[in-house]
């Protein structure tokens, strides 16, 4: 029993492993092309502009070969846009985390019904891949507190902290024994606290039966250190 066990355990972290290579495989193509190849297109497009108005001085009866060639890379720039969007759909990257956990909390109200308070201090500016493992943790976390914990009031607050970030998920539900929770570990949390080993990010559950649940990721942020110390 005690085998299978630990062999079961050996497939789930390998699993993960496998899973969260390839992401980032993904990630890296999806900035390749956004960042990239995107500019490039665009830079492009913006010569051939040029090119066009030139060329309807001197030579007018090219200036519609250069027009469809224009209208050739506006469609490439448009299909790298959303496959870039395929490779990695979040908001994070395009919008900036404060609107994009904005934006996910008000999907949430409307499919829940659900009271879900959300506050984010302007001074949080995390870089980018943090950024995403925060806005995971805290869509896993609100997903699971508004399907499991029968609760009715939920919060999301980022906040500075001397020289970190914390993001906190509470709720005031059923609460559960985080042990118990972390060994059972459902994919969905074992994928999260992944994640967020890798972005450097802490992770603490803290719950019991009948006290609700906090989740609390606590990046910490050199650059905010380097700022409090120059104050």
């Amino acid at each position: 029993m005690g085998e299978n066990v630990v062999t079961r355990e050996a497939l789930r972290d390998r699993l993960i492993r496998d899973l969260g290579h390839r992401c980032d495989e993904l990630l890296h193509v999806a900035r390749v092309l956004h960042e990239d190849i995107g500019q490039v297109l665009t830079v492009a497009g913006l010569h051939l502009e040029v090119l066009r108005q030139d060329v309807s001085k001197h030579a007018p009866e090219a200036t519609m070969q250069v027009t469809d060639v224009q209208h050739l890379l506006e469609k490439a720039v448009n299909d790298v846009r959303e496959l870039s969007y395929r490779l990695n759909p979040s908001l994070v990257p395009r919008s900036g985390l404060r609107y994009a956990l904005d934006s996910m909390v008000g999907r949430l109200r409307e499919e829940s019904g659900a009271t879900i308070r959300f506050l984010m201090d302007s001074k949080v500016h995390p870089p980018l891949p943090v950024s995403m493992v925060l806005y995971e943790i805290a869509e896993e976390s609100l997903r699971n507190a508004l399907q499991h914990s029968r609760g009715n009031l939920f919060e999301l607050v980022v906040q500075p902290r001397l020289d970190s970030i914390i993001l906190t998920v509470k709720d005031n539900g059923i609460g559960f024994h985080p042990k118990a929770a972390a060994e059972e570990g459902g994919f969905g949390l074992l994928w999260m606290l992944h994640r967020a080993e890798k972005a450097g990010v802490a992770v603490q559950i803290v719950s019991s039966p009948g006290n609700g649940t906090t989740v609390e990721a606590v990046y910490r942020d050199g650059s905010q250190s380097e700022e409090t110390l120059r104050r």
